[in-house]
């Protein structure tokens, strides 16, 4: 049984108390995370399940120290059988490698058929298809190998505890194909290959141009060295494969010294080749040395990352219910998970008075065989065989925890309300703020940098930033206040710095001068119209 809530299950939990409209996306990329935190169901799995996690997928101090011994058994047979070549502890370590070999078979052989077995909790190994199919990965193949190599080993090459010659040869290769027991999950190979791939156009372009320098240096010695004799009076370069082998221990930085240029020539086209050919061959080492830091620090970087999305994920949901949950909006559907259901209600009163009535029957059950012996004993007092039940305190207290348990029912699932008012709202609002800075605390908390790398990376991109700001304020200050030494364009009399003092003054300046031209425009008006009023007069009088 899975441990799990199913999908069916949680959708008609979330649509019995509401809670399937709010937010249909977030929910359906957290749909595990709220199954497991939020019903807070335990884990449930089988022993077939828990097998095949701790064989196949170990993880834990458990696993660890199972791994590590079942590494160290190998390693100590493996030990065995190379003291066994050594004359000294022959008959020693073969004696003892007869047992541990045994001892191995055994456990060896257990272990692939509980492996086999338990493969079965996955579906696509499930059945006699299934389980072949487990029994082709490469691993399992290399373990049955192991198994039957080592029981015909020990059972055709042995004679008593001592093993025959091709016995002992069979062990020590079988000790070998042991070692790939270690990583059955194939990481460090996947590790590899991963390299590889990402740095294939680097190591091809090395490989093919040391190549081309190997083969064409190695023609140039053959060439020059062919008919040269050493000390001995015998060739070394009878031929080119002969210069060829000198080109790879060369290259290889080996030097076994059996092939060596004796003249001039040769030696002259030794040491450019040493010096070239050497370098690019050596290529490899640094390409896939750098790729495999990079790697590790690009998957440090992913689990960082990671880490953040959950983080990132609750501190969007947390900021959209702030939002929905405002004044202004109208996102009815936010308060849905904060209201009971009268129909859920409904099935909960019904559920826990079904047990009630339950409970009550078997308190009668188990009440009448009492009733019968109290009357048998005493017919007379008929009073006592009816208040009997009521006065019988075993009889009475599965109804005291029945009802009891009803209460606790029944105020449980009445914690929500049914209908929201403003200060319930009000309430909500204010929670869901306080775990949107919780959210946002803690996203923060995620976005750290782990590295020094990054460290420098944000600090660079920080004071970058800054920067930027300090220009943009120094800009409005410019435009403001006036740039530092510049100066108003007047007359050399009146220069003076272009600052908010001096623009100050020159405006009230200005309206001083245009108060004074206003009030001599005034005086001219009332000129003018005392002028006009006695020309009136005037025309007045010489009228009469």
């Amino acid at each position: 049984m899975s441990g799990k809530i199913s999908k069916e299950e949680y959708e008609m939990e979330r649509r019995s108390q509401g809670e399937g409209s709010e937010n249909p996306m977030l929910d359906k990329s957290f749909d595990s995370r709220y199954i497991g935190g939020r019903h807070k169901v335990p884990i449930k799995t089988s022993i077939q399940g828990k097998v095949y996690n701790f064989l196949e997928r170990p993880t834990g101090w458990k696993c660890f120290i199972y791994h590590f011994t079942v590494f160290m058994m190998v390693l100590v047979c493996l030990i065995f059988s190379v003291l066994s070549t050594i004359d000294q502890y022959t008959n020693f370590a073969n004696e003892t490698l007869f047992w541990m070999e045994i001892v191995l078979i055994v456990f060896f052989g257990l272990e692939y058929f509980i492996r086999l077995w338990s493969a079965g909790c996955r579906s696509k190994y499930l059945g006699f298809r299934g389980r072949f199919r487990f029994a082709r990965k490469p691993i399992s193949i290399i373990d049955l190998i192991v198994v039957i190599a080592s029981i015909v080993v020990l059972s055709v090459g042995s004679n008593g505890q001592v093993f025959a010659t091709s016995a002992i040869r069979g062990v020590r290769f079988l000790q070998i194909l042991r070692m790939l027991h270690v990583d059955r999950q194939g990481g460090t190979w996947r590790l590899l290959g991963s390299v590889v791939y990402i740095h294939r156009q680097e190591l091809i372009t090395t490989l093919y141009i040391g190549f081309l320098g190997l083969i064409f240096s190695s023609y140039f010695v053959y060439l020059a060295e062919k008919d040269a004799k050493n000390e001995d009076g015998r060739a070394d370069f009878t031929s080119y494969a002969d210069a060829l082998w000198w080109g790879v221990i060369t290259v290889t930085t080996i030097g076994y010294g059996d092939t060596v240029p004796q003249t001039w020539m040769g030696k002259i086209v030794a040491s450019c080749f040493s010096v070239f050919a050497i370098s690019f061959f050596a290529l490899p080492a640094g390409i896939l040395g750098s790729g495999f830091a990079l790697k590790v620090q690009q998957k440090q970087r992913q689990k960082h990352f990671n880490r953040q999305i959950p983080a990132a994920a609750t501190l969007i949901q947390c900021l959209w219910r702030c939002y929905a949950a405002e004044p202004r909006s109208n996102f009815f559907a936010t308060w849905h998970i904060h209201l009971s259901d009268r129909s859920h209600h409904f099935n909960a009163f019904s559920k826990v008075a079904r047990r009630a009535s339950t409970m009550r029957k078997r308190r009668f059950s188990r009440s009448v065989p009492n009733h019968i012996e109290n009357r048998k004993e005493s017919d007379a007092s008929s009073s006592l065989y009816i208040e009997a039940p009521s006065s019988t305190p075993e009889a009475s207290k599965p109804v005291t925890d029945a009802s009891d348990e009803m209460d606790f029912d029944i105020d449980e699932h009445s914690s929500k309300p049914s209908l929201l008012t403003e200060a319930h709202k009000s309430a909500i609002r204010v929670i869901r703020r306080i775990r949107y800075f919780v959210a946002r605390r803690k996203f923060q908390q995620a976005r750290k940098p782990y590295d020094v790398r990054d460290v420098i990376e944000q600090y660079s991109q920080g004071h970058l930033n800054m920067m930027v700001r300090i220009k943009e304020l120094q800009r409005r200050l410019d435009q403001t206040l006036g740039k530092p030494g510049t100066w108003f364009v007047s007359t050399e009399k009146d220069k003076q710095k272009m600052t908010v003092a001096a623009r100050l003054t020159r405006v009230e300046n200005q309206v001083n001068k245009m108060d004074q031209k206003l009030d001599q425009i005034l005086v001219l008006l009332n000129i003018i119209s005392r002028g006009q009023r006695r020309v009136l007069e005037g025309e007045n009088l010489l009228k009469d």
